[in-house]
């Protein structure tokens, strides 16, 4: 393995690189590319063909379809091999695991109040009963794992480009909302929020606002502080779980979370939910941006459950059926919003149409606490 220098590379970024990593990465990535382009539009175009009218009828008869066999593979193949083998970041991050732990470690009893850590949490089953996207180990088992995810999102952006585009995005919709609210935010909560790349893009577009955000696991927090500190971002990242957060009652403008709510059963979203009210102010704003609606009709279901099982997702397709505008109206929520968006189009309804290539369907669901 021929090794890149150094150089000075920042901390939350200080994994060596090689040409042969660089390579293995690229080849997958296209081999990506040709399963959510032209291999995907053949399986959607078969799948139409096949008259089924229900994703498990879909599925039966498209279980033995050669073309739906290789979309198949792939989609779960290749997201492995990123993570392993010889090339994978999982195998590169532990080959440099005694530097890159030193890194998270020295900021594990930071002292400025901006990383609280909680060595008595309990992980919540739902984290820890699977490798979320195959990642081995998931982020639980180990602080280091937050580098090796870390490494896998520098170039990847399931928007397909800038792996910040997504995330920018987001923020740029809370702060749309506040403004149609009337909200000038003093507090936001960003729930689920990993390393805190979420979080951030939020304090970049509502620099005045005192930004929080919270997850489960250590190691991403950790690894979000020493991102935060070399980007000069002031945000304050908490070892909490959505649905216990160590907040006031009604202290919080906004509490929003990005890709949080397809890693949790109905059953703890609820209580999240539940939780989101108690905390939030009156005339303050909930947001859950995920995949909730699905375009396509039965075929966008039937690949959406697919890629639930094959990425280890078990509860994104749960997701799809989860009814919000009922659990936020039975915790008292009003003006409640569902709309289908992405930085590359915006619209209300939930087309019958499936895009050209295949991308997640992302949804803005945003709703007020009644101001008396």
């Amino acid at each position: 393995m021929q090794s890149e220098p150094a150089g000075s590379a920042p901390t939350s970024r200080a994994w060596q690189d090689s040409f042969e990593a660089r390579a293995y990465q690229s080849f997958l990535a296209g081999l990506k590319t040709h399963w959510g382009g032209e291999l995907y539009r053949d399986v959607v175009a078969r799948a139409k063909a096949s008259g089924a009218k229900t994703p498990e009828h879909i599925e039966q008869h498209m279980r033995s379809d050669p073309a739906y066999r290789l979309y198949g593979w792939l989609e779960r193949r290749v997201q492995q091999f990123k993570w392993t083998g010889r090339w994978g970041f999982a195998t590169l991050v532990d080959a440099q695991r005694p530097l890159l732990q030193a890194h998270l470690d020295s900021v594990a009893d930071d002292q400025s109040g901006k990383l609280q850590l909680d060595p008595t949490l309990d992980v919540p089953d739902y984290v820890t009963a699977t490798a979320t996207h195959q990642q081995p180990g998931g982020l639980w088992q180990g602080a280091i794992n937050a580098y090796v995810l870390a490494w896998y999102t520098t170039g990847l952006s399931f928007a397909g480009g800038d792996p910040d585009e997504l995330v920018n995005w987001y923020a740029r919709l809370i702060r749309e909302r506040c403004a149609e609210a009337g909200i000038t935010p003093r507090r936001i909560v960003d729930v689920g929020c990993t390393g805190g790349r979420s979080t951030r893009a939020i304090r970049r577009a509502i620099p005045t606002a005192d930004l929080i955000g919270c997850d489960v696991c250590d190691g991403p927090l950790r690894h979000g502080r020493l991102r935060s500190i070399e980007e000069d971002c002031d945000v304050t990242l908490a070892q909490w779980r959505a649905e216990a957060l160590k907040l006031a009652n009604a202290s919080v403008d906004v509490l929003a979370s990005h890709w949080l709510y397809h890693e949790m059963p109905p059953a703890a979203i609820h209580r999240s939910i539940t939780e989101a009210r108690r905390v939030l102010r009156p005339g303050g704003l909930f947001v859950a941006y995920d995949m909730v609606l699905i375009p396509g009709g039965a075929i966008g279901q039937w690949l959406q459950t697919g890629y639930a099982a094959r990425n280890n997702e078990p509860f994104a397709h749960t997701l799809t059926t989860f009814d919000f505008p009922s659990a936020l109206r039975a915790n008292g929520f009003v003006d409640i919003q569902l709309e289908l968006t992405s930085p590359h189009a915006r619209r209300q309804s939930v087309s019958a149409d499936l895009p050209t290539r295949r991308i997640h369907p992302m949804t803005f669901v945003s709703a007020l606490v009644p101001r008396t």
